[in-house]
Order: C-alpha cells, then structure tokens, then sequence
C-alpha cells in the first residue's frame, strides 16, 4: 500500500501536525507508518513512539473511566438507592454504544487523531464537572452521557488506528499489548481509588480522574506531533451496510457479544458469589487478571505465527470450563482452577477477536470496522449486568455461571461452525 493509497501523506490525510515535514525523526516514522504490508521487509516495531503514546492513552482513558467504578458510593451519599445507582452507571455504557457508529463515521472522516482528541478533551470536561453535583437530577445524566460520548469517541479512533498501524501478520501482537494497557488500568485504578478517596477523601478521586484524561489528552497530542499516524481513509467511507452484509463479519461480532457477556457476568456477580460461599473475590481476579496480563505481553506474536482462528477454538473451551467450575471450586480453601481458566481464556480471546475483527474491510472502512466491533464488544457488558441480573434472580447464582458457561460453549460452536475470515 502506497501513502497516497492510506493517506498517511500529502493534504490527503495523517494526523495534523506541525514537526518539520524534512526531520529525521518524522521521516523514520513516516517510513514506518506506511510499511503496513504482510509483505514488508519490516513491519512497525511494538516499541514505535507512536505506539507508545497509544498505549500510555489508552491506560490513562480506561484509569480515568475505572476510577468511577467507586462513584456508587458518592451516588449513595446523595441518598439514591440501588436502581437510581444503576441507572446513573449505566447511562455512561448506553451513551458509549450507541453514539459508537457515529464516531466511526467521525474518525472515517476527521481522521483517528482528531476523533481521540476530542473525545479525551471531553471526557475530561465532563470528569471537571463530577465535584460540582450534589443531588441526582438532570445535570448528573447529561454529564454521564457526555462522558460516555467522549469515552466512545476516543474507542473509534485510538482501534482503528492500531489497526490502519499494523498488518494482518502482526496484530494479534499488537492488541495484545492493548489488552494489556486496558487491563491494568482496569486492575489498579479502583483499589488506587480507594486508597485516595480513605485519604483525602471523594475530592482526590475526581482530581485523579481529570489527570488521567489530561495526561491521555497530552499523549493523543504529542502522537499526532511527532510522529503522525494514518489516516483511515484517502476516500472516507463511514458505512456501515457493506460490513453487516459480510457474513464472516457478522459471526465474529456474535463470537465477540458473546464472549463479552461472559466476562461482564464475572465481572458483575462474582463478588455476591464469592460472599455466599465465603471465598474472596479480590483473589480471584487478582490471579486471573495477573495471568491473562502475562499471557497478553508474551503470547502475542505466537497467536500471529500460529493462526488466530487456531487460538479462538483452542481457548474458547478453557474460557468456558473455567466458567462452569467457578460455582462448583470457589470456596475460602482458594480454588484457583476457576480463575487460572478465565485469565487463560481472557488473555488469548481478547486479542484474537480484535485481529480478527481488525482484518475486515478496506483500508477506508476501518474506522467503521473498529467502531462496529467495540460497540458490539461493549454491549456485551451491558447484557451481563442486565440480563445476568434477571437470570440470577430466577435461578440463583450458581445457575446463572452454568448458564453464563453454556453461552461460552455457544461461542466455541459458532467458531467452529462459522466462516470466520482470517487476514493471511
């Protein structure tokens, strides 16, 4: 693929900005930028500046959307109950997946750098006016929908430019790394949270989350400044009709709601679970989460060389009995098999699924590939908490993990059965 062809150069595309056009350091990026060919003698190195500054991003976005998994507390404060908290919560997650088509369409044709740009600027608009609400009304949910639209933009763009960054042979590694980030950030804010809020109270939560989308705000800026990034489209096609027409694309998005599904179901019950059978939770997400880290940083580039439709079948099973023994082995004796399965299954799935995923399309539907994918991955951790609720209450806790496993096997068949396209 030319430059022309990507718009990574010229008035055609690449991100704005205003490094000398004839420095080395921009042509040594601009030279790896557009090696994104299977064929290239030399792909674009995890270790590229640009993708570096991705990465610190998306740790600092998803710290900054993690720090206000404490806020039911300062919600609970104000005197609401559990259902005006849920609502609250979930307005945030609403906002994000439905507004994640049109920021496709945003990043298509503003391009991936100003799509993340505006998005963390408004995330960190909307985390300045936290501290500013005392009661829950009206100006609370406005403020949690233009945080979940700023959360959803920067998604759009920072996806598919890891995407447009990396070929086929190399993006399984390169996601991986993203998992990582976004697991991290997942794994140490809340408990740094708590830390602040014991110490200097709600005030220093709110204070870190503006840091964390400041700092990602000043990451954003210095990747479209130094070393430029492509451009998804010389032509911007931001529909979303060819792709749901593409039957391998349309089964590994039901692979990715349902593999999603699980996780959030985790995620959202295992703590009630784990109090009912006297075991700790924080252990178990402490293992599965160290593990599917380790596996997200090292695993990578062998999920590229060995085929990733190869891993999706091989660690759908793992994911799915891990699931179906969590009520049967959690207990205060430990039972780390539960957990050791799940951290396998996250580490190798989620990367796959984003290759995958990331392999559809023209170089121009990108954009509206990543979008798609992530509001559909994202939905997924909306049903969890829903629909995971309403089973719960029918059949108790241990049915809905026997449940929630029956659905993992759902996604193994459909990865057997499906014609799930795989890049070369």
């Amino acid at each position: 693929m030319t430059p022309d062809e990507s718009g990574s150069s010229g008035s055609k595309g690449g991100w704005v900005s205003s490094a000398p056009r004839d420095g080395p350091f921009r042509k040594a990026c601009m030279a790896t930028m557009t090696r994104r060919d299977p064929d290239a003698e030399r792909p674009p190195s995890l270790l590229h500046p640009v993708f570096l500054l991705l990465n610190l991003a998306f740790l600092l976005t998803y710290a900054n959307v993690a720090f206000f998994y404490l806020y039911p507390v300062t919600l609970s404060g104000m005197g609401a109950g559990s259902h005006t908290i849920g609502w609250v919560m979930g307005v945030f997650s609403l906002a994000a997946v439905l507004s994640r088509p049109a920021m496709g369409i945003l990043a298509a044709r503003r391009g991936e750098h100003q799509a993340m740009a505006v998005g963390v600027a408004v995330m960190l608009l909307a985390s300045a006016c936290y501290p500013l609400i005392h009661v829950v009304g009206p100006a609370l949910y406005g403020i949690r929908v233009l945080h979940g639209l700023g959360f959803s933009a920067f998604v759009a763009g920072s996806f598919s430019a890891v995407a447009l960054l990396f070929p086929g042979s190399r993006r399984a590694e390169a996601y991986s790394v993203v998992g990582a980030s976004l697991m991290a950030a997942a794994a140490l804010a809340p408990p740094g949270g708590e830390i602040l809020i014991a110490h200097f109270g709600f005030s220093a939560l709110f204070a870190s989350a503006c840091a964390a989308a400041l700092l990602s705000c000043g990451a954003v800026l210095c990747a479209g400044r130094f070393a430029p990034a492509p451009r998804s489209v010389a032509s911007p096609q931001g529909r979303y009709g060819p792709l749901l027409r593409d039957v391998s694309f349309v089964w590994l998005l039901v692979s990715t709601l349902l593999f999603a599904h699980c996780q959030s179901t985790v995620f959202n019950f295992l703590a009630l679970e784990a109090k009912a059978k006297e075991a700790s939770a924080g252990i178990f997400f402490f293992v599965a989460f160290s593990l599917a880290i380790g596996i997200l940083l090292t695993m990578g580039r062998v999920i590229d060389r060995r085929g990733k439709r190869r891993f999706l079948k091989l660690f759908y099973p793992p994911f799915a009995l891990g699931l179906f023994l969590l009520p049967v082995l959690l207990g205060p004796a430990g039972g780390f098999a539960p957990a050791l399965l799940f951290g396998a299954g996250m580490g190798f799935l989620f990367p796959v699924h984003n290759a995958l995923a990331a392999g559809h399309g023209a170089p121009g539907e990108k954009a509206s590939v990543m979008a798609l994918f992530t509001a559909v991955y994202d939905s997924g951790f909306i049903s969890g908490a829903v629909a995971s609720g309403w089973i719960a209450g029918r059949i108790g806790l241990d049915g809905l993990f026997f449940a929630t496993g029956g659905l993992a096997i759902l996604g193994f068949i459909v990865c057997l059965a499906a014609p799930i396209r795989e890049d070369p």
